[in-house]
C-alpha cells in the first residue's frame, strides 16, 4: 500500500463537480481539510505518497499550457519545500519511505531526457544508472531498506521493469514474451515480491509479480486488459479485469489465485486498494451512470458505503476507508459510518486519496480561485 496512483483523481474532479451535499445522520469532520499550498509562482499541487510518519511527497504545478511538474516533500507538520531536480525543468516525487528517502523521476535537460532519481532526507538528489543502452527511466516504490522499483527503457527501445539494489545497481526484470512493456509499481516492505503491469505480445494488459531472483509471473494469462492497483505487504493484489468487455473488480491472492470479488454482472467496477487483512476497498457503477464506493471483506462480500455518487481510494489497517462521497471528501469507519471531510474555503470538490499509517489523510481539494491544492488532514 506504499504507493498510490492519482490517474483517476482529475478525472473525477470533472465528472463529479456538483454542490457538496451532507445527508441527514452523516458527521461532518470538526475541521476541515488543510491546505499543503504550492511551491513559489505555482497553482497547483498534489500529493502521491505519505510514509508513516506523515512525510508526504508529490508535485506542485504552475498555471501553464503544458503541464510542468516540480517535484516537492511537506513535512508532518505540512510545511513545504522543493526538492532539486537534475537540471531540466520537470520533476515529479512517487514515494517515500520510513527514512524520509524519497523517489521519483527528473528531467536531465530541456530535451526531456528523464532519470529514476531518489532524494536523501535533506533533499540531495541522485540519478539512479539506466539500463544498458538505455536512456529513460522512472522510480515508483522504495521500501524502508532502500530498494527501489520502476521501469526503463532498454537497448532495444522496449520498457522493462526495473528494480535498484539499495547499493545502486541496477537490475532488469524484463517483461512478457514478446511484450514490449512492463513497470514495476508495487513491493513487500521485505523487498522480495514485485508486482505491476506488463504487456503481452499483442499489446494486452496482464498484472504480474516478479519474485526475488526476478522470475515473471503472468497473473492474468486468461484475462488480458487487467490492471493493478495496489499491494498489500504480504503481496496480495487488488485491480480489475474484463469479462465480455466489462471491467470487474480483482484480488490477486499470495499464492497467485485470482478471486473476482462481488460485483453485479451488468455494470463495471474496479478494487483501488486492499490492506493487510485482505480487505479492499473501491467502487463502480451500480446505479446506471453514478459510481458508488465500496468495500469487499476476505471473503469477497460487497458491502456498499454508499448510493450516492463516489468512490473508496483507500483502505487502513483498521478498515477505514477513505475517498468521496458527492464531490467531497469523506472517511467511512470500520463499520460504515460516513464522516464528511469537507473542502477548502470557498472549494466545491475535494477527495481524500490515501490514509497512512498514524491516521494521516490525504488529498486533494479546489479553493476559491478554483485551483486544485493537496491537501490533509492530521491523524487524530
Amino acid at each position: 500500500m506504499t504507493l498510490k496512483r492519482s490517474r483517476r483523481v482529475l478525472a473525477l474532479a470533472g465528472s463529479l463537480a456538483v454542490l457538496p451535499l451532507i445527508l441527514p445522520g452523516v458527521a461532518a469532520a470538526a475541521t476541515g481539510p488543510i491546505d499543503l499550498g504550492t511551491l513559489p509562482g505555482d497553482q497547483y499541487s498534489e500529493v502521491n505518497a505519505v510514509n508513516e510518519d506523515g512525510v508526504m511527497v508529490g508535485s506542485s504545478t504552475p498555471l501553464e499550457t503544458q503541464i510542468k511538474y516540480h517535484a516537492a516533500k511537506w513535512d508532518a507538520l505540512g510545511r513545504i519545500s522543493a526538492l532539486p531536480g537534475l537540471g531540466g525543468e520537470q520533476s515529479k516525487a512517487t514515494d517515500v519511505n520510513r527514512g524520509g528517502v524519497a523517489v521519483g523521476w527528473a528531467h536531465k535537460d530541456a530535451n526531456w531526457n528523464q532519470a529514476a532519481v531518489k532524494w536523501a532526507p535533506d533533499g540531495t538528489v541522485t540519478a539512479l544508472p539506466y539500463l544498458p543502452g538505455g536512456d529513460y527511466a522512472i522510480a515508483n516504490a522504495i521500501t524502508d531498506g532502500g530498494v527501489i522499483v520502476g521501469a526503463g527503457r532498454a537497448a532495444d527501445g522496449t520498457t522493462h521493469a526495473v528494480r535498484w539494489n539499495p547499493d545502486g545497481t541496477v537490475v532488469d526484470l524484463g517483461g512478457l514474451p514478446g511484450g514490449a512493456y512492463a513497470n514495476a509499481g508495487w513491493i513487500t516492505p521485505d523487498g522480495r515480491t514485485v508486482a505491476g503491469t506488463a504487456t503481452d505480445a499483442a499489446g494486452n494488459d496482464h498484472v504480474v509479480r516478479w519474485n526475488l531472483a526476478g522470475a515473471i509471473t503472468d497473473l492474468s494469462p486468461g484475462n488480458p486488459r487487467s490492471t493493478p492497483e495496489d499491494m498489500n505487504d504480504f503481496g496480495v493484489i487488488v485491480g480489475s479485469a474484463e469479462v465480455n468487455g466489462t471491467t470487474k473488480p480483482v484480488r490477486w491472492e499470495r499464492d497467485g489465485r485470482m478471486t473476482w470479488l462481488d460485483w453485479p454482472e451488468r455494470d463495471p467496477g474496479w478494487a483501488r486498494a486492499v490492506n493487510n487483512a485482505g480487505v479492499a476497498a473501491g467502487g463502480g457503477y451500480l446505479v446506471f451512470g453514478t459510481e458508488s464506493p465500496v468495500k469487499w471483506n476476505r471473503a469477497g462480500t460487497r458491502t456498499t458505503l454508499s448510493t450516492a455518487r463516489g468512490l473508496a481510494y483507500d483502505i487502513d489497517r483498521l478498515g477505514t476507508v477513505v475517498g468521496l462521497e458527492n464531490s467531497i471528501a469523506t472517511k467511512w469507519s470500520a463499520n460504515g459510518t460516513p464522516t464528511v471531510l469537507g473542502a477548502l474555503p470557498g472549494g466545491v470538490y475535494s477527495v481524500a486519496t490515501r490514509i497512512a499509517a498514524n491516521g494521516t489523510i490525504v488529498g486533494l481539494s479546489d479553493n476559491e480561485n478554483g485551483r486544485t491544492h493537496a491537501v490533509y488532514w492530521p491523524a487524530g
